[in-house]
């Protein structure tokens, strides 16, 4: 169910006086007493609200309009961090060849606060994000449910949660402390800005990965059956893509409000790009868009830096780019000029509604029988006579591991409105597919989706894909959601779109 939430009165004078105090500048000591009497009345409109709203959405901002701020915080893991996830052994962290950033941006309209958070990592899960926004509540005041952290993807970057040993441990306490860094340095460069919003496109870097075999060919599973019509690699025998790929890159472009570029928040599908090295650590393309952007943009080196953040829309099915880390660079900089064109064309506005609707569901997770199990433990202890593919025991450890979960499991899901702009965010990798469904029937134009946000559990293939079968379908760990969860998660956000959308007459 969705909830309604605006922080208390006192956590926010609290936050707000501790935030003050231990930064103490005269112009900050002589701002505090007017902001403590704004959110005190911010605080107290809220306790007396009734309804299931997270944030009222439609409202007017405060005479002096929008304020943004953004910030960038290392991440970048000592030499010795695992790298290694579920389904990809990587190893240990052995050589740093681009730094690993959280890029945060808060916009706040006088009512209301939101942050975005993207880091350069594989994978956050729910633990670590719980952490991390606990972190950042104490020292700003802002709620958990206002806050998005979202991962990138790079493959060639840590898998967030998975510990194997103390120096994992050690990094995870260093990777909520970046966050909660950038986010409270974003609200202490909070300035008076202006938004927009657009869309471009790169139909050159995007394909479906996944194709369908010629009729009457199947493909074998790691499980020993052969009934595959999807597959990843299928050669001369595949016939055409089983899904659409999206070329959009949506863009949500900050600006002082002298017209100086503060920040763009953008999105676009592609997985990674294939080619590093085993060992290496690297921000993929997300990094280099990053430094791109902030080179066109040109920007006032004097004030805070600019802040170039790239979010990955639905991609599960989307193939990535091949080419090293020459492919890296050249993807990064042509998202980055098609991010800066589309900024071009934007009309900015300096006040503007500002909401977040938040729910959490039940889906169900597809437990291995009685049967995988039997198998399983067979493949383990090298007594299966089966044939099946060389990952096979990674499958089987996978089964094991699927056996021990609950029934069903709790997945957070958000819509936020920054103006007309409407954003999800999932803890899952949608499919193409998915996304520009959602979009179609959204309330909220332009929209894009923030996949693998406030954690991770796994892809999100459509019940039609489920039935082609392939990598991303295997029951696993990685692939652990009942067949139906896409759509009852689709329904979910579509609702809670309508629902953000709607005026703040319940006020």
């Amino acid at each position: 169910m969705s909830v309604w939430f605006r922080s208390s009165p006192v956590a926010n004078i609290t936050a707000y006086v501790s935030e003050v105090m231990t930064r103490s500048s005269p112009k900050r000591m002589r701002a505090m007493r007017t902001e403590i009497t704004r959110r005190t009345f911010l605080g107290a409109a809220g306790l007396v609200a009734t309804g299931s709203w997270l944030l009222s959405t439609v409202s007017a901002a405060e005479p002096n309009g929008l304020r943004a701020g953004a910030a960038t915080a290392d991440i970048t893991p000592a030499l010795g961090v695992s790298l290694s996830g579920p389904i990809s052994k990587r190893g240990p962290a052995q050589r740093i060849v681009t730094p690993l950033d959280a890029r945060a941006l808060v916009l706040d309209n006088g009512r209301e606060r939101i942050a975005f958070v993207v880091c350069d990592c594989t994978i956050i899960y729910r633990d670590i994000v719980d952490r991390a926004k606990r972190l950042v509540q104490e020292r700003t005041g802002l709620p958990p449910e206002r806050i998005v952290i979202a991962s990138t993807h790079s493959h060639a970057a840590p898998r967030v949660g998975l510990a194997t040993g103390e120096l994992d441990l050690q990094y995870y306490d260093l990777f909520c402390q970046g966050i909660a860094d950038a986010i409270s340095t974003a609200i202490e460069n909070l300035a008076p800005a202006e938004v927009g919003w657009g869309v471009g496109s790169k139909p050159e870097f995007v394909r479906c990965r996944r194709d369908l075999l010629e009729p009457g060919t199947l493909a074998m599973d790691p499980f020993g059956e052969q009934k595959d019509r999807a597959v990843m690699r299928g050669g001369n025998q595949v016939t055409r893509p089983a899904g659409p790929a999206d070329p959009q890159v949506g863009v949500l472009s900050v600006q002082h409000a002298d017209g100086r570029p503060m920040a763009v928040l953008a999105s676009f599908p592609v997985h990674y790009v294939t080619g590093d090295k085993r060992g290496d650590v690297t921000a993929d393309y997300w990094g280099h868009f990053a430094d791109r952007l902030a080179t066109l943009m040109k920007t006032d080196k004097a004030g805070p830096p600019f802040v170039g953040i790239m979010a990955r829309s639905p991609g599960g099915d989307i193939a990535p780019y091949r080419g090293g880390y020459d492919g890296m660079k050249k993807l990064g900089h042509a998202l980055a000029e098609e991010a800066f064109r589309v900024c071009q064309q934007i009309e900015y506005r300096d006040q503007v509604p500002l909401g977040v609707c938040q729910s959490t569901i039940d889906v169900d997770v597809r437990r291995p029988d009685t049967k995988r199990i039997e198998w399983a433990n067979a493949v383990l202890a090298g007594t299966w006579k089966g044939k099946g593919l060389r990952n096979s025991k990674i499958y089987a450890q996978q089964a094991l591991e699927l056996a021990q979960f609950p029934a069903t499991v709790p997945v957070c899901l958000q819509a936020f409105r920054v103006g007309d702009l409407g954003i999800t965010t999932v803890p899952c990798e949608l499919f193409a597919s998915t996304g520009i469904a959602i979009r179609k029937d959204s309330p909220l134009q332009p929209y894009f989706n923030i996949d693998m946000a406030n954690g991770f559990w796994c892809y999100l293939p459509p019940p039609e894909q489920h039935k082609l079968g392939g990598y991303t379908t295997w029951a696993a760990t990685s692939s652990c959601f009942e067949v139906e969860a896409e759509p009852k998660i689709l329904r979910e956000l579509l609702r809670l779109l309508h629902e953000v959308a709607r005026p703040a007459d319940r006020e």
